[in-house]
Order: C-alpha cells, then sequence, then structure tokens
C-alpha cells in the first residue's frame, strides 16, 4: 500500500507479481499453437545432437549443426534445454512454445523485483508489465530459438539482482553472493554471447545516481563524469573477489569456444558487412540507433528479417548517420538531464547502450544487421525509463495521475493487441517467408524464397529473374551465393554457376560449400583437372573435409588414376567413418582394381549405414 498525494493506492506486491504473470502468459498464449519455424528446423528438428544426443554431448557442440571448424556459435545452455525437452514432449513443437512463455514470464517476474529496489510497487509493476507485453519481443517468444535471448536475459537479470541484493553481506553470505553471481554469468554467457556485458551493468547499478544531477556547463559534467568513474573504481576495488571471478568466468567461456568452435570469434559476420571498412561497419552501427528507438517506442513496422532490401549498411556518412548521431546524442543528453529528478531513466538509458553493445556492430562485426531478438535483453532498459518516469507521475495531482493511467492503459492495450497479431506470423517456416513478403516485398531473402518456389515449380526464367534481383540487393550473401550457384548448375548453365561460385569462394575462401559445388559442377562437366583444382584449393583454404576428398577421388576417377582415387576415398573415410555414399563408392573402385573381398566388405558397411545398423 502506497500514499500518493492526499491517496491511499492499494496494491500489494503479491498482486503486482500475479499482474505481470498474467499479463505475459496471456500476451504470448497463442504462439503455444506455433510449430518449428525457420531456424527451428536446423537447430532442433533437424539436429542429431537434439533429437539422438545426449545432455552429456551438448557442452562440446557448437549451436549450429554441421557448422564448420572456425565457425558456428557456442550455446550449450539452450541446446541441453531442448535436448531434455525433445524427449520431455516427444519432439512436439507445443511444449517448447510451452517453456519459452514460461521463460518468458519468468524473465519479467525477475525484472518486476529489480525494479521494485529501484522504484515504488506501481511504476515498478508498469514498467514490468510493458517489458511482458511488449511486441518487440515476438520473435524471442515465439520462435523457439528465441529461448537464447530468454535464458540469457534471466541468468543476467537474476546476477543483477543478487548484485544489489548482498552487496552490505559479509563471510559466508557474500561468498555465497559471488557464486551465485559468477554461475549467473556462466549460464548467461552459455545461453547468448550478448551476455558479456554482465560486470559491466553491475558497475553501472553500483554507480547509479553518482553524477549527481543536472548540469548546465561543460565543466560540471566533467566532473560528474569523473565522480561516476571514481565510484565505478571503488566498486571494482571493494567487490574485487567477485569482479576477479568473472574475469575468469569470461576467460573460459573463450577457452571453451575456441575448443568447440575452433575460434573465439566463431559467427559469421553478417553478409552485408563482409568486407567493409572498419569506418563503415562505425557508420553502420550509428545509423541504427534510430531503428532502436523506432522499434522500442512504435513497434507497429515489425519485420522477420532485416537483411539487404529492408535495411543496408551505410558506407559513407550520410542522412541516415547523421540521424543516428543526433538519436544517441539526444539520449545521452536526456540521460544527463535526467539524473538529478529521475536516476531510473538515466539507468534504463544507460542500460540500453551497454546492453545493446554486443550486437551494434560499434565494436565488432555481429551476424545479423539488425534482428528484433536481440533487442531483448536491451529494452529491459525501457522498462527501467518507463518505471521512472512513472515513479515521477504517482507523487503528482490527481487529475495528471488520473490522464497518466488512461494513457497508460491505452498503450497498454495497443500493445497487448499488437503482441497477440504478431505472434502467429511464426507458425511456420512458411508463415514467417509468407509475412515478410507481405510486409517487406524488397526484401532480397522474400525475393529469394520467391525464386526457390518458382525453381520448385519448374519456372525456370522466373526463377533465374528473381534470383539476380536477389544478388543485387545481397552480393555479399554467401549463402545466397551458393545456392544460385547450385540453381543454375542443375539446369546446366555452366558459365553463370561457375562465376556465381567462385564469387562465393572469394568472398568466405574458408567455407567449403562453394568450393564443393564448384568442384563437384566441373567434374560433372568431364572436366576433371579443373575439378581436381577446384577441390585442392577448397582443401588448401578450407581444411580437411570429406565431402572435397569425396571430390578429389571422383577427379581422379575421370583421369583413370584408380589407385589415387581410391587413396582419396580412404581420407574422406578417415574424416567422415559414417558416410554410406563414400562406402558404397570405395566398393565401386574396389570392385574395378578387382579386390572382391575388400569391396564386399566395404559393400557391406554401405548397406549397414543405409539402414540405420551401426
Amino acid at each position: 500500500m502506497e500514499r500518493v498525494g492526499t491517496r491511499v493506492v492499494r496494491i500489494s506486491q503479491p498482486r503486482a507479481y500475479a499482474l505481470v504473470l498474467g499479463i505475459a502468459l496471456a500476451a504470448f498464449a497463442n504462439s503455444l499453437g506455433n510449430g518449428f519455424a525457420y531456424d527451428d528446423t536446423q537447430i532442433i528438428e533437424n539436429n542429431p545432437a537434439v533429437t539422438d544426443g545426449a545432455l552429456r554431448d551438448v557442452i562440446g557442440a557448437p549451436y549450429w549443426p554441421n557448422s564448420v571448424s572456425g565457425t558456428g556459435l557456442y550455446r550449450p545452455v539452450p541446446v541441453a534445454s531442448y535436448v531434455v525437452e525433445w524427449r520431455l514432449w516427444n519432439g512436439s513443437p507445443f511444449g517448447f512454445h510451452l517453456g519459452n512463455v514460461v521463460g518468458h514470464a519468468a524473465v519479467s517476474l525477475v525484472l518486476l523485483t529489480l525494479l521494485i529496489r529501484l522504484v515504488p510497487i506501481i511504476p515498478a509493476t508498469l514498467g514490468a508489465g510493458l517489458f511482458a507485453v511488449h511486441p518487440l519481443h515476438v520473435e524471442a517468444v515465439a520462435n523457439v530459438v528465441g529461448r537464447a535471448e530468454i535464458y540469457a536475459a534471466f541468468f543476467y537479470l537474476v546476477g543483477c539482482l543478487l548484485f544489489l541484493m548482498g552487496r552490505e553481506s559479509r563471510g559466508t553470505r557474500r561468498i555465497a553472493r559471488m557464486i551465485g553471481i559468477g554461475g549467473c554469468y556462466a549460464l548467461a554467457l552459455g545461453s547468448k554471447e550478448i551476455a558479456a556485458t554482465l560486470p559491466g551493468m553491475l558497475v553501472l547499478l553500483g554507480v547509479m545516481g553518482a553524477a549527481g544531477g543536472r548540469s548546465d556547463d561543460a565543466s560540471r559534467l566533467v566532473e560528474a563524469v569523473a565522480a561516476v568513474l571514481r565510484r565505478g573504481r571503488r566498486i571494482i576495488i571493494e567487490d574485487a573477489p567477485l569482479f576477479a571471478l568473472l574475469t575468469a568466468v569470461l576467460a573460459g567461456y573463450f577457452v571453451a569456444r575456441l575448443v568447440v568452435l575452433g575460434s573465439f570469434a566463431g559467427e559469421i559476420p553478417a553478409p552485408e558487412l563482409v568486407g567493409v571498412t572498419g569506418a563503415a561497419r562505425i557508420y553502420t552501427g550509428i545509423s541504427l540507433w534510430p531503428d532502436y528507438l523506432r522499434l522500442l517506442l512504435f513497434p507497429l513496422s515489425l519485420s522477420a528479417d532485416y537483411a539487404p532490401g529492408v535495411r543496408f549498411p551505410a558506407h559513407a556518412f550520410d542522412a541516415q548517420v547523421a540521424l543516428g548521431v543526433i538519436t544517441i546524442v539526444g539520449l545521452a543528453s536526456l540521460a544527463v538531464w535526467s539524473a538529478r529528478t529521475r536516476p531510473t531513466v538515466m539507468l534504463g538509458i544507460a542500460w540500453f547502450a551497454l546492453a545493446i553493445l554486443p550486437v551494434s556492430h560499434l565494436v565488432l562485426r555481429a551476424g545479423t544487421l539488425l534482428a528484433e531478438r536481440t533487442l531483448y535483453l536491451p529494452s529491459v532498459g525501457l522498462s527501467f525509463a518507463v518505471a521512472g518516469i512513472a515513479a515521477g507521475v504517482v507523487t503528482s495531482g490527481v487529475g495528471t495521475r488520473r490522464g497518466w493511467g488512461v494513457a497508460a492503459l491505452v498503450v497498454g492495450t495497443a500493445l497487448f493487441a499488437r503482441t497477440v497479431e504478431r505472434n502467429p506470423s511464426w507458425l511456420s517456416t512458411f508463415t514467417v517467408l509468407e509475412t515478410l513478403a507481405a510486409e517487406h516485398p524488397e526484401s532480397y531473402l522474400a525475393v529469394r524464397a520467391r525464386a526457390t518456389g518458382l525453381d520448385r515449380t519448374g519456372d525456370f526464367e522466373q526463377a533465374a529473374s528473381f534470383y539476380e534481383t536477389a544478388l543485387e540487393l545481397a552480393p555479399g550473401s554467401y549463402s545466397l551465393l551458393a545456392e544460385v550457384g547450385d540453381f543454375y548448375g542443375r539446369h546446366e548453365v555452366w558459365g553463370r554457376a561457375e562465376e556465381v561460385l567462385l564469387r562465393a569462394t572469394e568472398i568466405l575462401p574458408d567455407q567449403p560449400q562453394a568450393w564443393r559445388l564448384l568442384s563437384g559442377q566441373l567434374i560433372l562437366q568431364g572436366r576433371g583437372r579443373d575439378g581436381h583444382r577446384a577441390a585442392m584449393w577448397g582443401l588448401a583454404a578450407a581444411g580437411p573435409d570429406a565431402e572435397l576428398w569425396g571430390l578429389v577421388s571422383e577427379a581422379y576417377l575421370t583421369k583413370g588414376d584408380l589407385g589415387a582415387s581410391l587413396r582419396a576415398r580412404r581420407v574422406a573415410l578417415s574424416l567422415n567413418p559414417d558416410s554410406a555414399r563414400d562406402w558404397g563408392r570405395l566398393a565401386d573402385v574396389l570392385s574395378v582394381l578387382d579386390r572382391v573381398e575388400e569391396a564386399q566388405a566395404a559393400r557391406t558397411r554401405a548397406d549397414e549405414l543405409e539402414r540405420g545398423r551401426p
């Protein structure tokens, strides 16, 4: 119960928790009927690590199945949940979506708990309720693999809560707090890389409000910044064992990535940013800030993808970059202005700026130019800001409170309706692409999907036209180039196929797919020597690869060198001993060499693998 002005407002914490829980569950309830869509099919439905694997294998497996060494992502926590739930729900997508909805509700409740420590119960409830219902979160909640965002946010927020709750603790309680925060950090990192900013966020929570208040001249602002830095340094010193542990956790995480993925970075940058200069990357990162603000404040227009056609990178300081600078300066000014009277608003702006950093392209190139799911954790900053504004409103006059209350109800209802309307767009891969094509027909992914559909119907001319349009929009997309090269190869338009595939090998020479397609097509044309050369180039650039060695073997066959073909096929089998095709081709070569018993053994092994026997 709180006294507001001359009126007593009755609201208890249990009611606040029940309200936020109800909003979160109701807003996303109709996503429970969704199936596996888009990335769900590769990461869950068709991933042997999930459908046939064991929990003990998860820690050593990349997030994306069949990812090439040096690429991929490392997210063992959500993958472990997929393994458990696949068995629990017998592969039914309903159970996975239920896990997402419940997980989102849990994040909303932890956020409410955190807000209650900063503002009164009513503003805290409004802030958490906004997070629970925001349409921006549909991609993270209604698409199963969005769980990585949910889990990362949950453990991240619990870590923040433990930090604030136990700052005055001593002895064993302080040790338990430190271990708890360290465990949350490890689990958050194991969910998604965006959680790397947690140590910085803890310092931010500790120094909140240290800058004093509003500054009207540069000297005061400089003094405020200096005060913040002093306070931050003191917090790190006071909690030195904690920050040492978090540093060790982060280092261990990077070591695990190196062991599992073969590199620290892992993820392939967004196709639009491949080959761009450092300046262009930064320009692009700055230009995205108006998009962030629009999606947070006016989430009417949403998109399953912001690929070229919908959004392009910035290659110079243009109007879009200038608008980004204005947005950043405006938000920074608002943060400074609100420091004294609305410190939670300042915290919200700073939270967003820090949380978005790993995916903002301002430090490193991320794997996607812009994605709504990546704003899940950063959008907590909006809840802080709204709670801070509401904290000032509840102390105002009755008329003002009523007006703001009506406005909050209208906005909340509109957001709820938009979320409910948006959830079914993630029903299946078809609905995702259909919705994208309807909302953003200019997207290269929509154009690409149209080309794929036309190819399936046998309309080569129209399919080729759409593929060429897609290439004009996204000339740096490796996967698109490989798909188009394969398309032209299947239709025996060899010259164009070779041209496209060679471009793909120039963009990402260490990826084997384009080399495989190029070598295979050359061999099909009877150009065995060229096919052999392409396969060897691929092996030199991409490293050991069973399929490329198999193509080397095929190339030797076209030249009649059976011995070399046999040796190359055995190398392929040493890299992938469970390939039924390689065992079958080995049997063919052995038969030609009149090595009957060995050929029969190889054929038997191929038959066993095709029947699924060990």
